[in-house]
């Protein structure tokens, strides 16, 4: 009974959530602004293939993984209830993904934006290696360093810092 279990859990799609949180040194009106213009900073993406703007309210968006893993949507802007958040989902592509970014004032020049992404990789090896190795986690982590090292003027490079999957660096003699 426990093995069939297993089989079962192991074949399906497990969807995944992720959670960030990052101070910014701008006032939330300014920090929410810079955010929303994509097109200002989409060349600081580290892992991101593409991010289009398609029309005021979607973005076609693609990143490279580990192990040839190449995600694929289409981000739609979705209302929300309150100002100070940003709503999003996906529609088609190999990863369905929704999520919230909501900004708030811890004081007066410094944001607080939490990211909160709920997502689903549709092939099932993909999938069980991300609940493995966290590769997803990994790339919304350093993309979110990326954007912030960008707008705080950081000097170091993200690179410098980044959490990299052991099984993925690369030998030394």
């Amino acid at each position: 009974m426990a093995s069939l279990l297993l089989k079962v859990v192991s074949e399906n799609i497990i969807p995944m959530l992720l959670q960030k949180t990052l101070h910014m040194s701008q006032p939330v009106a300014e920090c929410k602004a810079r955010l929303a213009s994509i097109q200002s900073y989409r060349r600081q993406f580290l892992m991101v293939t593409r991010a289009t703007v398609t029309s005021s309210k979607t973005v076609d968006f693609s990143f490279r993984g580990p192990f040839g893993f190449e995600a694929h949507t289409v981000l739609l802007s979705v209302e929300s209830d309150s100002p100070d958040q940003y709503a999003f989902e996906s529609a088609g592509g190999n990863i369905a993904l929704m999520g919230i970014v909501d900004f708030a004032e811890v004081r007066p020049n410094c944001t607080e934006v939490t990211l909160a992404v709920h997502y689903e990789i549709k092939n099932k090896m993909f999938a069980w290696l991300d609940r493995r190795l966290g590769f997803v986690d990994s790339f919304v982590t350093g993309e979110l360093r990326s954007i912030r090292a960008h707008f705080e003027g950081i000097a170091a490079s993200y690179l410098d810092h980044a959490r990299v999957l052991p099984v993925l660096q690369t030998a030394t003699a």
